[in-house]
């Protein structure tokens, strides 16, 4: 049974325009008409026009043929703003919108039709079993929204502004200088003793483990880069490593043979007995 002093005024609005109702959809709007006249609206018409002549009056009562279109449109005025509620039938939902028309703020509400309504005629609870939970839903998701200036669109608006800031600072394609590049933490292990620091340089066989050791080339590093001897211009043997002594090619050149790309200057014409030796 519903409480007499919380739903005043339904049951009468309901006697008005029972006769009138023909559709499960139509006592769904009944209800939320109902509920804009206990929270101070003002009925104006029927329609989606945005405009309202000064001096104009609402009233409590559904215009006539609110109901004889497979849509909904009512005009509604509070506190000289102007709504308008739209109504619509999806599959077997009604979709409401309510519009504020001095900025367009826009909140909406859906129903499943089968589901929330029970009856056409009847007391609320007959026509609504769930009328509690329906009232508060569309003073949350309807009315509020709008009337409190939280509309979802301008919520939206500002959603979609805050994403175009950049997330990173140094992907900002409007920064002047190099990319700010992190410095790496030092290679430092505290388990190490301090006071071998510089050991591992004058021993020439410690170059096995994280520190490396004194050596010029560590032979044992797979990816050390070492110059590859078929290319000319650059020290090297014929099939041998790097250390090896430098070799002129056999016969003349071969002026026929694509030539490779150009490389570093060679400056080692006249290099130093020794300077190749890794073990020095």
């Amino acid at each position: 049974m519903a409480n007499t002093a919380e739903y005043f005024g339904f049951e009468m609005l309901n006697k008005l325009v029972d006769n009138q109702l023909t559709k499960k959809e139509d006592v769904l709007i009944l209800f939320t008409h109902w509920f804009f006249i206990k929270t101070g609206f003002k009925c104006i018409g029927l329609g989606d026009e945005k405009t309202v002549e000064p001096n104009t009056e609402g009233h409590e009562f559904l215009p006539e043929g609110w109901n004889h279109k497979d849509f909904y449109a009512l005009r509604y005025l509070k506190e000289g703003q102007l709504y308008i509620l739209l109504g619509r039938k999806s599959d077997n939902n009604l979709l409401l919108n309510l519009l504020r028309v001095d900025d367009n703020g826009v909140s909406n509400v859906k129903f499943q039709t089968e589901t929330v309504v029970n009856s056409i005629h009847g007391g609320l609870s007959t026509l609504i079993p769930t009328y509690q939970e329906v009232m508060n839903k569309i003073r949350e998701d309807l009315v509020e929204p709008v009337y409190t200036g939280t509309a979802r669109e301008m919520s939206t608006q500002t959603s979609q502004s805050e994403g175009r800031r950049p997330s990173n600072p140094d992907n900002d394609p409007l920064r002047v200088g190099p990319p700010h590049i992190p410095q790496r933490p030092p290679r430092w292990d505290p388990a190490t003793d301090p006071r071998a620091v510089g050991r591992a340089d004058l021993n020439p066989f410690a170059g096995v483990g994280p520190r490396g050791g004194g050596m010029l080339f560590d032979p044992f590093q797979p990816d050390r880069n070492l110059p590859n001897p078929r290319f000319p211009g650059r020290p090297g043997g014929i099939g041998g490593p790097a250390f090896l002594p430098p070799f002129d090619p056999f016969g003349p050149p071969d002026n026929n043979l694509p030539r490779p790309p150009r490389g570093n200057p060679d400056h080692d014409h006249l290099p130093p007995p020794g300077y190749d030796d890794m073990f020095m």
